[in-house]
């Protein structure tokens, strides 16, 4: 088993949607309840300090990996989507020296039920971060993957997938939550 420490810089902004569980006042419609709410949006601890979940960086390696549908030298047609999905695990989240009282808001036009394509669109807002960066450590359990295939790999899930609301992994024109990789430290365990 290895570890890895992935020192990592935004490209472009970031941008959260966490589901939050508040109940609207009866009095506000959709857009007052949005602008009311929106830092809560944003993932962080109970110091109020921001993060970006290790899973979002999970999940954004294993898209790139499955997108690239690289096979493996000597394997038939095994490939190392498969081992990336299976024996990758994000050990930690990615703070981002934010607080939450320091978050920055947009505004836009969105679908008000949160759906693709539905029918009610108004104005959302959610935080968004201009520049950020921060360390995540990832725990590999299979040796078949080599440390040069998994930084290549996340160095393409930062162009190619991104992480957070407007990630390009959604195909959504924003294109946030791009991010580089500026270093991989590695340790056996």
């Amino acid at each position: 088993m290895r570890m890895c420490r992935i020192k990592i810089k935004s490209i472009t902004p970031y941008s959260a949607s966490r589901p939050v569980d508040i109940e609207k006042n009866k009095s506000e419609g959709h857009e007052e309840f949005d602008k009311r709410i929106w830092r809560e949006k944003a993932h962080f601890n109970k110091d109020e300090d921001v993060f970006i979940p290790g899973v979002s960086f999970k999940l954004s390696l294993d898209e790139v990996a499955s997108m690239l549908n690289e096979k493996i030298k000597g394997k038939g047609n095994q490939t190392y989507g498969k081992i990336v999905s299976t024996a990758t695990v994000a050990m930690s989240d990615l703070y981002i020296n934010v607080k939450k009282s320091d978050l920055k808001s947009i505004t836009i036009f969105a679908n008000l039920d949160g759906k693709r394509g539905g029918t009610v669109r108004g104005n959302r807002t959610f935080p968004i971060v201009p520049s950020w960066e921060g360390t995540v450590d990832f725990q590999i359990f299979n040796d078949e993957l080599p440390a040069e295939v998994f930084e290549r790999y996340m160095t393409q899930a930062g162009l190619l997938t991104g992480v957070g609301r407007g990630r390009p992994g959604m195909k959504a024109p924003a294109g946030n939550g791009r991010f580089q990789p500026v270093s991989f430290e590695w340790s056996e365990i």
